[in-house]
């Protein structure tokens, strides 16, 4: 054979490779991929996980969001009609190794709270910091699951927030008093994670877990006041026990606002949505909207209580 025959017959072997893979090759899973958790470690999946489970309840917001219901086995808790659905005893350590054990998920995960439960699976730590590290997980999910509307989604929101934070910067920081539900009296301190989108959203929680309430309201009387979504009663009880409250700032320029149960119990369920609802209440001249007025209960039962 001659020598520009036997190159024709290797080009055209390897013409034929690239054109038309083997069947089984088509069949073969997809190159694996590093993802990257909340506590810095780097996890290698060898396909898309097909059976997730998810042992923090914070974490299901974001898979409904990002359209993988269906991937979810199991859950912390349920939302709505999926509360029957979705089951798993997060806060025992012995039974939740039992009920993973016998579901065998390809993917778990974790809150930071049961990282000992985590050693004996394959473990995604959960626990974003900022709204930022919310986003970064989202935009994992897309690039893991090879769906670029949901990258797009996430880099949209990501140069939304970045552009807010850059104009927040120069901003009037707000001192924000947040009352949480509970008795007695109790306050969101500077450790709570909602202190942490405040801080992002231009405004402040001064207030800390060593001194009483009322003393950290003396010292830092909050420009604005923040209360659970339907806790009217809550207000009135403060007020009634610390008349002293309708001189706070807040009050005297109706910078009261009611917010959702979960962004005080979950804020990091819907990072984004929390953050820009703050943004909305505490700096509206940058969203280009008119923040929500006070609840026409609350004021009423203010303004009644003066008299």
């Amino acid at each position: 054979m001659r020598v520009w025959d036997k190159l024709f017959w290797v080009s055209g072997v390897l013409w034929i490779g690239c054109t038309r893979a083997p069947e089984w090759l088509q069949e073969a899973p997809l190159v694996g991929m590093r993802v990257r958790d909340d506590k810095g470690q780097e996890h290698y999946l060898k396909a898309p996980p097909q059976r997730v489970a998810l042992c923090t309840g914070e974490a299901l917001l974001l898979w409904e969001k990002a359209g993988l219901f269906s991937m979810v086995q199991a859950a912390c808790v349920g939302e709505g009609d999926n509360a029957r659905f979705f089951y798993l005893p997060c806060e025992d350590s012995l039974l939740l190794l039992e009920v993973l054990y016998r579901l065998r998920p390809d993917w778990v995960w974790f809150s930071e709270k049961n990282l000992l439960t985590a050693q004996a699976f394959p473990a995604y730590v959960f626990a974003p910091k900022s709204t930022a590290e919310w986003l970064r997980n989202l935009r994992q999910l897309g690039a893991l699951y090879d769906n670029p509307p949901l990258i797009r989604v996430a880099d949209s929101l990501q140069a939304l927030v970045t552009s807010l934070q850059k104009k927040l910067q120069e901003a009037r920081r707000l001192r924000v008093a947040v009352i949480a539900l509970g008795s007695p009296f109790q306050l969101v301190t500077t450790r709570h994670p909602l202190a942490t989108l405040i801080q992002e959203a231009g405004g402040s929680v001064l207030y800390c877990d060593s001194l009483p309430p009322l003393d950290t309201l003396r010292a830092n009387p909050p420009d604005v006041l923040l209360i659970p979504e339907g806790s009217t009663e809550l207000l009135n009880d403060f007020l009634t026990h610390y008349p002293e409250g309708y001189t706070f700032p807040a009050l005297q320029y109706k910078r009261l606002f009611s917010i959702e149960r979960w962004m005080i119990e979950r804020p990091f369920a819907d990072a984004p949505t929390a953050f820009f609802s703050l943004v909305r209440i505490l700096h509206p001249e940058l969203t280009g909207s008119a923040s929500e007025p006070p609840a026409e209960e609350i004021e009423k039962a203010a303004q009644e209580h003066a008299q």
